[in-house]
């Protein structure tokens, strides 16, 4: 799955570099040109897509420091690696645990999981039949299946000789000898496998057009020619520092957006339209977005922005699904508990998000990451 991050760096003042830009320019024409040639060169395409995203100077900076901040979390960071041990599971498993085994014709046990027999067998009635076979693929008490014996709640004692055998065959754990036990090396820590600037929330942040500390990320393959108008005098881009990120034209942006889509559900469930919006439903009372009710027959304008936020003091309109700053790693339902007088506080992580970015410094550089686990 793909989740919407808040990451905070800290940028130094960058000075243009008009020799770097002028390369730049020239690199990107390159392989503009490329793309264009062979368009089917999916690597070309990529390596296209990340110089585009770097465009200036502090584009620069902010993808080496998001790669530091982000390093730590990486499930393929092997520096960050430690011992998973699972020795006690497997002792307890190989002990205590039952599981369905085949008896093989030449008379081994194995169990019904094992790359001999999965697939290709199966058990009905207790009794094992071999699947897909004739025309119609069913499964059937064929020759070799009736040559072999299904057998219910059977101990893995019996099916691996050994401990080591059924932690590396069965559970697919290594023993290491230094540690002792079984298990396998990871970051404990990891939370990505993948990660890039903006990607497919590149719509997040609003700069005036003349703002140079900027960086507009990289786009996702489902958003790579999307284009996403701004208000006149300003653009969207994927990072910037807070000073420069201009929230009051982005809660009037999100409000007048909220306000236009309304109109379009409503005129939706009145049509029964929801063309080209093929993952929209009308049904019941309800429009649905997926398996979202995103709009209820009856539901006023006022009472469709109130459940979108737009009856608070909300200052910043950006949700995120995490919070990382140099301190740590804040997920989403870490919230923060704000003391009010002598009662405490359960902050929403809306709460949360909120006080996160007031307390930032106005110079820190605030970054959309999209990253996959």
């Amino acid at each position: 799955m793909h989740f919407h991050s808040l990451a905070v760096i800290r940028v130094p003042e960058v000075e243009a570099d008009p020799e770097w830009e002028e390369k730049h320019v020239e690199k990107v024409q390159q392989l503009e040109q490329l793309v264009q040639m062979v368009p089917g060169n999916l690597v070309a395409q990529i390596e296209l897509c990340h110089v585009q995203s770097i465009n200036n100077s502090f584009a620069v900076q902010v993808e080496q420091e998001i790669d530091l901040l982000m390093h730590p979390y990486g499930s393929e960071s092997e520096d960050c690696y430690e011992f998973c041990d699972h020795t006690e599971e497997v002792q307890k498993r190989y002990s205590e645990e039952k599981t369905v085994a085949i008896r093989l014709p030449e008379g081994r046990l194995v169990d019904r999981y094992d790359r001999r027999v999965w697939g290709k067998y199966k058990i009905i009635d207790g009794k094992v039949y071999e699947e897909k076979i004739g025309k119609l693929k069913l499964p059937k008490r064929s020759h070799n299946a009736k040559k072999m014996k299904a057998i219910i709640d059977c101990s893995f004692r019996k099916i691996y000789k050994t401990m080591l055998e059924f932690a590396t065959e069965h559970c697919c754990y290594d023993y290491n000898e230094e540690m002792q036990g079984y298990g396998y090396y990871c970051n404990p820590n990891a939370m990505w496998d993948w990660y890039q600037i903006g990607g497919r929330w590149p719509v997040t942040f609003q700069v005036k057009e003349e703002c140079g500390d900027y960086a507009n990320g990289e786009r996702s393959w489902g958003n790579s020619d999307a284009n996403y108008p701004a208000p006149e005098g300003y653009k969207w881009v994927s990072a910037a520092r807070k000073k420069d990120i201009q929230w009051e034209v982005m809660k009037d942006w999100h409000l007048q957006t909220a306000k236009n889509q309304f109109k379009t559900l409503e005129t939706m469930f009145v049509t029964c339209e929801t063309k080209p919006e093929k993952h929209m439903r009308i049904q019941d009372s309800f429009v649905y977005s997926y398996y979202t009710k995103v709009y209820k027959l009856g539901e006023s304008e006022g009472d469709y922005l109130k459940r979108h936020g737009f009856d608070s003091d909300r200052k910043y309109y950006v949700s995120f699904c995490d919070l990382i700053d140099e301190d740590g790693w804040i997920p989403e339902g870490d919230i923060r508990t704000r003391f009010s007088g002598e009662e405490d506080h359960l902050q929403t992580w809306d709460e949360t998000i909120q006080g996160f970015i007031d307390d930032l410094d106005e110079d820190d550089v605030l970054v959309s990451v999209d990253y996959h686990m």
